[in-house]
C-alpha cells in the first residue's frame, strides 16, 4: 500500500491513532462489555479505542499538507519546525510518569500527583518553576477532591515507606 506524497506528519499521526484505536477496540471486544452500571473488563478499552479512532479521524480531517501550515497559521512562531527533537519535553513527560509511579507507591497520591504534574509542566520551554508549581498545586487539590473524596480511591494520600 502506497501512501500519498502530499501527506504530512499530522496525516501519519492520524493514521497511527486510527490503527492503534482499532487494535485496542478489537482486543477490548474479546472481554465482557457489561453496562454503564456494571462495567465489564472490556468496557474501558472499547470506549478508549473508539475515542482514539475519533481523535485520529478529527486530526486527519483537519491536517494540513506539508508546507501549508506556515502560510495559514495566525500565531507567530508556531508551525515552524525545530532543528531537532524536543528532548526537554520528552524527558520531562517520561520523568513525570516515572515520578508518579515511584511516588505513588512510596509517597502516596498527593506527592505523586504534585511531582508528576510539576515535572511534566517543566517540559514546556515557556514554563517557569513558579507557574509549574502553581499548576501542580491546583491539580493536586483537584485530584484530592475527585479521586479521594469523590471516587474513594484506595491509594493513601500520604505514605512514607
Amino acid at each position: 500500500m502506497r501512501l500519498p506524497k502530499s501527506w504530512g506528519k499530522d496525516h501519519y499521526g492520524a493514521l497511527m491513532l486510527l490503527a492503534l484505536g482499532a487494535a485496542v477496540l478489537a482486543l477490548g471486544l474479546g472481554y465482557k462489555m457489561g453496562s454503564l452500571n456494571r462495567m465489564g473488563a472490556g468496557f474501558i478499552p472499547v470506549v478508549l479505542g473508539a475515542l482514539m479512532m475519533a481523535v485520529g479521524i478529527a486530526i486527519g480531517i483537519t491536517a494540513a499538507k506539508p508546507g501549508q501550515r506556515e502560510m495559514t497559521n495566525p500565531l507567530p512562531g508556531h508551525g515552524t519546525h525545530a532543528a531537532g527533537p524536543e528532548w526537554r519535553g520528552w524527558l520531562c513527560i517520561l520523568g513525570g510518569v516515572l515520578s508518579f509511579v515511584l511516588l505513588g507507591e512510596h509517597g502516596g497520591l498527593l506527592p505523586a500527583t504534585f511531582a508528576s504534574v510539576f515535572v511534566s509542566a517543566m517540559g514546556d520551554r515557556n514554563s517557569t518553576v513558579k507557574s509549574s508549581a502553581i499548576l501542580a498545586a491546583i491539580l493536586t487539590v483537584f485530584c484530592l477532591i475527585v479521586f479521594h473524596y469523590g471516587l474513594s480511591l484506595q491509594l493513601p494520600l500520604f505514605q512514607w515507606v
